[in-house]
């Protein structure tokens, strides 16, 4: 693990490509994230719908079949007047009941005490189904006075749903078959006085599974809690009245399941998340407005989001090939484009130490590793003819100082402007050089420690400073070529909207990033001027180059224009500007403004000689005061002006 580590950390691929990938990754976790949080926000909002839907269906159903065992609980109350207040004509009214109502469980027909004196004390009937037939008979004598069915509507006074009890011949039997719930209505004489009761029961295993027949998921569930609490219907028969949603709760882990229990013994509706048996799951509750129940439907979250979850193993396996397979490609490709930049270093080091010969090849690339490459290999190119004259320089300067004794004095000044110009030039040849080497020793050798905003600010140091040298060796190759017999072709047709756009390309991609470039072409978009190319673009981005190194605030400004035989550029920036003192000798060779500047002084001579070589002339104008502004003329040999 330690090898793995050292690895990567003396690798720049590595690095670079392990760095993306956590970015990657980063982005993939964030985005599948909100993307999965949404999905299953939708899920389960699409999942309290439907559950929803099926809970107002059950409570549909329960209370269509409580309006039927009122409605016909009614009628027959309102049919048994003082006439057919006999014992045969109560036996046939409950036998009609359920004969006509087959959801019944059955009917009973009850009177107060002693109210037939030929029968005695009790008189009760009762009928109720038996398979495909209804029995009726006159029930045997039992104290029925205190069943919750008689005593409920008597009590309140009014027609009223009882709570769930067993009753078999006026016996708790406690078995859950014989669990029914009743609707009784007192019944009444023509004057007013109470005679009895008469009670329409529904079978509660029944209608535990006509509720039970609604399930929106496989292992979902309904739930009938009564006016305190007590299960009426679950699924688990052992709870059926004995225990209650309270004493089925841990007060201090379930306080969620008794919050429900409060809220649906309340008679409020709603939806609530509980975790039941260690399970979350939803719950959607509603009372039934008719009797104070309230039926629940349990919904297991697992059920809910268990094509969701199906979902997650299918994309999580595809994410983490896709991620392998971007680590290859990454992989890859960065070690093919670092491979190259490891190459020069070691050439470059080399050429450090003095072997200015060593050649540096040329590579085909466009990219910036590319042009780097190229512009080191230009560099040692010159670098090695330019140490090469120099030293045959020194040798015809000692040769000619030993045969000319008279001239000794000049000889000497002009060797000690020689050594200064070599100390300069080996000073800001070697300075940049340094610093590369430096930094790409630093990037080699510890990366990882370094923050990746300090690692493209080294990059950015050592961009500039190749662009430096690359200048320099620029001036150098010109300033060599001066006063000797160069031919160069001033007859191309360079249109003047595609140099610009080229400049403002070169502009915003060199550093130092300062000011912003302005440009003001005067021309038509097809006007071209016959001149050459290169050194006329060359020309003028060093020109901008020296207005954007001097420039910190405001901006640098590029205006082209035409006028009869000549087209003007303009070069104008809102830096420092040039005093007078400095002006005299703007345009002398290895002049500088201030000597701790970098730089050879040739920026200016050189651009004047390439304008020169192509038939122009660069000039200062003085006359600008926010800055410093060159004017470059070159001759338009057609004469004509196309202004926009």
């Amino acid at each position: 693990m330690i090898n793995i580590i050292n690895r990567i950390r003396r690798k720049l691929s590595l690095k670079l490509t392990f760095g993306i990938m956590l970015f990657l990754i980063a982005i993939f976790v964030v985005s599948l994230g909100i993307l999965f949080m949404r999905s299953r926000q939708l899920v389960r909002e699409e999942a309290m719908e439907r559950a929803e839907q099926e809970l107002d269906n059950v409570v549909m159903r329960v209370n269509g079949m409580m309006n039927e065992v009122e409605t016909a609980t009614m009628t027959a109350r309102w049919h048994l007047t003082d006439d057919n207040l006999q014992p045969d004509s109560l036996l046939n009214f409950a036998h009609r009941i359920v004969a006509m109502n087959p959801n019944f469980d059955g009917c009973s027909i009850s009177t107060e005490p002693n109210y037939f004196p030929q029968i005695g004390r009790y008189f009760s009937v009762y009928a109720y189904h038996k398979g495909d037939s209804v029995v009726s008979k006159t029930e045997d004598p039992y104290e029925y006075f205190d069943k919750v069915y008689y005593k409920t509507p008597l009590l309140l006074g009014k027609p009223s749903w009882v709570e769930a009890y067993t009753d078999v011949n006026g016996v708790v039997s406690g078995n859950f078959d014989d669990l029914i719930v009743s609707f009784g209505v007192p019944i009444r004489n023509s004057k007013r006085e109470t005679i009895g009761v008469i009670s329409t029961d529904l079978s509660m295993p029944w209608l535990s599974q006509v509720i039970s027949a609604y399930k929106p998921y496989p292992n979902a569930y309904s739930v009938m809690l009564g006016a305190d609490g007590q299960y009426l219907i679950h699924p688990d028969t052992a709870k059926l009245m004995k225990k209650t949603i309270f004493s089925d709760a841990d007060t201090k882990n379930n306080q969620d399941l008794i919050t429900l229990g409060h809220d649906m013994v309340s008679g409020n509706s709603g939806m609530l998340t509980v975790k039941i048996r260690g399970k979350r799951c939803l719950v959607l509750y509603k009372s039934l407005k008719r009797a104070p129940w309230s039926i629940a439907l349990v919904c297991p979250e697992s059920d809910i989001l268990a094509g969701y979850t199906k979902l997650l193993y299918i994309l999580i396996p595809l994410l983490v090939f896709g991620l392998l397979v971007i680590l290859a490609f990454c992989l890859n490709v960065i070690t093919s484009m670092v491979t190259p930049i490891n190459e020069l270093t070691d050439k470059l080091s080399y050429i450090t130490h003095g072997h200015y010969n060593e050649p540096i090849e040329r590579t085909s690339r466009r990219d910036v590793i590319g042009r780097l490459q190229n512009n080191f290999a230009e560099m040692q190119e010159a670098l090695s003819k330019h140490i090469t004259s120099l030293q045959e320089v020194n040798n015809v300067t000692c040769k000619l100082n030993s045969e000319l004794e008279k001239a000794s004095v000049m000889a000497r000044k002009a060797d000690e402007s020689k050594s200064e110009f070599l100390k300069d030039v080996t000073h800001q040849i070697r300075t940049p050089l340094n610093i590369i080497n430096g930094f790409t020793q630093v990037l080699r050798d510890d990366s990882e420690s370094i923050p990746r905003d300090e690692v493209e600010g080294l990059i950015d140091t050592m961009q500039y400073n190749a662009v430096g040298m690359n200048r320099m060796i620029n001036m150098l190759l010109v300033a060599a070529n001066t006063g000797k017999d160069v031919k160069i072709n001033v007859m191309e047709e360079v249109n003047v909207h595609e140099l610009v756009d080229a400049l403002t390309y070169l502009y915003a991609h060199t550093p130092p990033y300062t000011v912003d470039l302005v440009t003001d072409i005067k021309l038509l978009d097809t006007f071209t001027v016959r001149s050459n190319r290169e050194f006329l673009g060359k020309a003028l981005a060093e020109l901008l180059y020296n207005a954007k190194k001097f420039t910190t605030d405001g901006h640098v400004k590029l205006t082209a224009m035409a006028s009869g035989i000549t087209v003007i550029f303009m070069v104008e920036d809102t830096g420092p500007g040039i005093n007078e003192e400095t002006q005299a000798r703007l345009f002398d060779n290895f002049e500088k403004g201030n000597i701790f500047d970098e730089g050879l002084g040739m920026g200016l001579p050189t651009c004047r000689q390439m304008i020169r070589m192509i038939g122009g002339e660069l000039k200062f104008d003085a006359k600008y005061t926010e800055g410093s502004r060159f004017v470059v003329v070159i001759p338009n040999s057609r004469g004509e002006v196309e202004l926009r």
